[in-house]
């Protein structure tokens, strides 16, 4: 080959190769693989910027990963807040822009959260990781084609809604906060009905639809964690080896109080431990922090449907110390609002409403059965019974009992209400008491 022809192929190589780069297959990667390659956290929305690491939180691996599953198309995630589960969408709409792109619908309460959203945390991600940079365009540019609600790059558009607007056709949905959603998108329905249905052309659609968890039977999330596999984030207890949930109920504290300026301030006696419900064994949090954890399903079958569904509570979150739950807890205990929003947002529980009762029937439609043995006979405690006391009224002709049990936190049960008929001046009725 001569000199002349050397530099001329140089050239066309130079002039095509901007050109064939567009047609090079995209990296064989997971959600996760691809977020700790190449997504940033930006400084105006977290404590720790810089690359992301999914060791720091592994508990969104799998959902991660889920999403990349072929045989999965609807991810559930009900998490606690500050457990990373906004970094999970954020992630996902990264792996989406770059590697796997398409009509993304990205649905939040209303449009002034997506509006904050979009600002906040989309395009600070954009800027800080490379792939989405060369991609997405600056809404400033001219002619970017891009706004605060839409961002478009090849093969797809970005849309920020809020729920209760009609919205396009979109290959991926994403749903934040689910719980906070309008009842309906205008005149049309149930916001999330009308977004699945906008699926229905794409053979390859995904869903992902996260929340807090809110009011117990009356929380959307829930309904829809319930239609899937139903995994709970597990760790091993380091004294018998089961894997168990770490819920409130099974943490252990020694709460101290005391009158400040006439308010009551509340601190702990030592540190906070958790008790292994397979052994009943006291393990301490940091103990509790170096053990494996796992997600373990309910539903594993949902599988074969495509819904895989996770719930999460603050005690997994590596920047939420339980002795912050648990004062927290202590502080909105005698105020029902505030205790609601410690239950949802920390304790990644339900609150359960028992506001005023309509009338006797509803009252009477409320009692919880306490279950039966395997021989038949009733159960006479519920489980959470530590305590029984006894309480009796007298009247003239009868002595009026009732048997309560009490447990933790308040929470008491009625196990028996009796009569001893006779007069309450003879030996005979306590005998019988």
């Amino acid at each position: 080959m001569t000199r002349t022809t050397k530099k001329a192929a140089a050239k066309l190589n130079a002039a095509i190769s901007g050109a064939i780069k567009r047609f090079a297959p995209p990296e064989s990667l997971t959600v996760d693989e691809w977020a700790d390659k190449h997504r940033r956290l930006s400084p105006e929305s977290s404590a720790e910027a810089g690359p992301w690491r999914t060791k720091r939180t592994p508990y969104l691996e799998e959902p991660m990963r889920a999403f990349t599953d072929p045989k999965v198309h609807k991810i559930v995630m009900v998490a606690a807040s500050q457990v990373g589960k906004s970094e999970l969408e954020l992630n996902i709409i990264g792996y989406i822009i770059d590697q796997d792109p398409g009509s993304i619908l990205y649905v939040h309460p209303t449009i002034d959260d997506a509006r904050k959203f979009s600002r906040l945390r989309v395009a600070p991600m954009i800027r800080d990781s490379k792939p989405l940079k060369a991609k997405v365009h600056d809404v400033k540019a001219k002619d970017s084609g891009n706004t605060i609600l839409q961002k478009s790059f090849p093969g797809g558009m970005l849309t920020l809604t809020g729920s209760n607007s009609a919205s396009a056709l979109a290959r991926y949905i994403i749903g934040d906060e689910r719980d906070r959603w309008a009842t309906s998108a205008g005149t049309e329905g149930d916001p999330w009905a009308l977004a699945e249905a906008r699926q229905a052309t794409f053979y390859n659609a995904k869903a992902v639809e996260v929340s807090t968890p809110t009011i117990k039977g009356a929380s959307n999330i829930e309904t829809s964690f319930y239609q899937g596999t139903q995994e709970r984030w597990c760790h091993r207890c380091p004294e018998c080896g089961e894997y168990s949930e770490i819920v409130f109920d099974a943490i252990h504290f020694e709460p101290e109080a005391k009158r400040v300026r006439g308010k009551k301030v509340w601190s702990l006696k030592g540190g906070v431990s958790w008790a292994c419900p397979a052994c009943g064994c006291l393990i301490p949090e940091e103990t509790m922090r170096r053990q494996p954890a796992k997600w373990i399903a309910e539903n594993p079958d949902a599988y074969k449907k495509g819904v895989r569904s996770f719930w999460l509570n603050a005690f997994s979150s590596p920047w939420t110390p339980w002795e912050k739950i648990v004062l927290k807890f202590l502080d909105a205990k005698n105020d029902p609002q505030r205790l609601k929003v410690v239950y949802n947002t920390l304790l990644g529980q339900l609150w359960e409403d028992r506001g005023d009762l309509e009338d006797e029937d509803t009252m009477l439609a409320r009692r919880e059965d306490y279950g039966t043995r395997p021989d038949g006979t009733p159960v006479e405690l519920p489980d959470g019974v530590l305590v029984l006391t006894c309480g009796v009224d007298t009247q003239d002709n009868r002595l009026e009992y009732e048997v309560v049990g009490h447990g933790k936190y308040g929470e008491n049960w009625g196990i028996v209400k009796g009569y001893i008929m006779g007069r309450p001046d003879t030996p005979e009725v306590w005998q019988r008491l």
